[in-house]
């Protein structure tokens, strides 16, 4: 099916459901001082399409040791219960057979969970938690505790996308600043594979970090995402959280001011 075709339908499906809710803010289990310093934000920031980090790269120390780890420990990522992205039941599926609850779309693997808040059980896809002592694995999980603005952290994991991923939203936070914040570990693609449209005017733009960062954002809110697929390799960082909104105004600011001029969109 088209992509394009798949953009408009996804951003069809999100507006509508922004509609039916006369305030989605008002719903979240989140301080009303934190809503509104974030709604700030979503203001300031609403321009963002996708947005390169002024932080140093998060990389392997040996690609090879990691690709023996990962054959031994990761798992394929299937769906367990229905979310916003896909909102049926495995027995619903309009894809029945080749729906996510049976044909996996990533392999993954958990650095971190908040057992707490965000525990893996209770999540939309199948998980692992890595309990290994792997130096490079636990060197990226404290990389992501130091560099990232998040105030509270829900889970870090790292996928490999193992066939096309269609246009979506995540299922999380949806201010219109920017809240996925992702690194790009390692990619044998000659070209960019992830992207982003903007609900407003749905135009498509790949993630195409300059050289000295391999770290990224978009807003969950105003941005769906999807990523294309040609039978090569990556391992994407996903750090999933509540920013904290004082960090993350200031890594915003220091990055649009470094990269505005290497972006692939009018900022």
């Amino acid at each position: 099916m088209d992509k394009h075709f798949l953009i408009n339908r996804v951003i069809d499906t999100v507006i509508k459901e922004q509609q039916s809710r006369k305030d989605h803010y008002a719903e979240l289990p989140l301080p009303k001082d934190y809503i509104e310093k974030m709604k700030i934000l979503g203001e300031k920031y609403r321009k963002v399409r996708w947005l390169p980090l002024d932080l140093p790269k998060i990389e392997f120390d040996d690609v090879e040791e990691f690709k023996d780890l990962w054959d031994k420990e990761s798992i394929e990522i299937l769906r367990v219960k229905p979310d916003v992205a896909e909102p049926w039941t495995k027995e619903q599926h309009p894809f029945k057979g080749n729906s996510s609850y049976h044909v996996p779309s990533f392999r993954g693997l958990h650095l971190y969970e908040n057992k707490r808040i965000s525990p893996i059980s209770q999540d939309s896809f199948s998980g692992k938690l890595y309990n290994g002592s792997n130096k490079q694995l636990n060197r990226i999980k404290e990389q992501v505790f130091d560099l990232f603005p998040i105030h509270t952290m829900f889970s870090v994991f790292i996928w490999q996308s193992t066939r096309e991923i269609k246009p979506h939203r995540d299922r999380g936070l949806y201010f219109n600043c920017p809240t996925e914040f992702r690194s790009m570990l390692y990619d044998e693609n000659d070209n960019p594979t992830l992207y982003v449209a903007d609900i407003d005017d749905r135009k498509v733009c790949y993630v195409d970090c300059p050289k000295d960062t391999n770290s990224f954002c978009w807003s969950n809110g105003s941005q769906i995402h999807g990523s294309d697929y040609y039978g090569k390799k990556k391992w994407i960082l996903c750090i999933a959280g509540a920013p904290h909104s004082t960090e993350a105004d200031e890594l915003f600011d220091r990055s649009i001011l470094k990269y505005k001029n290497q972006l692939n969109y009018d900022l």
